[in-house]
């Protein structure tokens, strides 16, 4: 029997390692509700093995690999733009220019004095220091204090244009298509990021399929 745990142990150990390497270094940090409902399920998985002495270890094995394969398919299918919205969900503005943004508040399940610790949390005492919050996927607050220089929005990501900067940015996929043509890319899926900064411009850098093209920040003047 304890032989028999100490196998399952370290195929288990061995066997998170592979996973973990195959899905990314994200998994550690547990960035999106996908990430965290893997770590429940491995947990759950490797811990009902061991301790299960009727459960062969090839079954532990098994498990890994249908699961490990159903994450990659997951992760392609992230691609594609709503199905990525919908697993991995997007940052929700909470407070804008200073005040609640209560129907956010309400969506999320979140109370004033469950806020108010969160910003304690970051370094922050008082509404009157606050100008944006972002409440992110992971359950964390991003916050944009008063006097501070304008945040940055990250227009495409791997080729992926991020709808939900647009409403935080008030800009639209009409205008970033313009400016981004006008640096000429034509197509999207040759960029790996595009983030704008109000005040400084775009930060562009291409795919490393793109000749002829080094990956610098490009200043793209914001068109009328």
């Amino acid at each position: 029997m304890y032989l028999s745990i100490a196998v399952k142990l370290l195929i288990g150990m061995l066997g998170l390692i592979v996973f973990l390497r195959i899905s990314g270094k994200t998994q550690m940090a547990q960035l999106t509700p996908l990430d965290s409902v893997n770590s429940f399920v491995l947990g759950a998985l490797v811990g009902g093995v061991i301790y299960n002495p009727d459960t062969p270890v090839w079954y532990l094995l098994f498990a890994f690999a249908i699961w490990t394969a159903v994450n990659v398919a997951l992760r392609y299918m992230m691609r594609f733009r709503r199905l990525r919205r919908a697993i991995k969900g997007d940052p929700v503005m909470i407070v804008r220019d200073g005040r609640l943004v209560l129907s956010a508040f309400r969506r999320n399940g979140l109370e004033m004095e469950q806020f108010r610790t969160m910003l304690r949390e970051n370094g922050v005492f008082s509404m009157f220091d606050v100008d944006d919050v972002r409440f992110e996927p992971n359950g964390r607050l991003t916050i944009s204090r008063r006097n501070d220089p304008p945040e940055s929005y990250l227009f495409v990501n791997v080729g992926k244009v991020l709808e939900g900067a647009f409403a935080r940015s008030g800009k639209s996929e009409r205008w970033l298509l313009r400016q981004l043509h006008r640096e000429g890319y034509d197509d999207v899926g040759t960029i790996f990021c595009a983030e704008w900064s109000p005040g400084r411009g775009f930060y562009i850098v291409p795919m490393e399929e793109c000749k002829g093209r080094k990956s610098r920040p490009q200043v793209v003047p914001e068109a009328d």
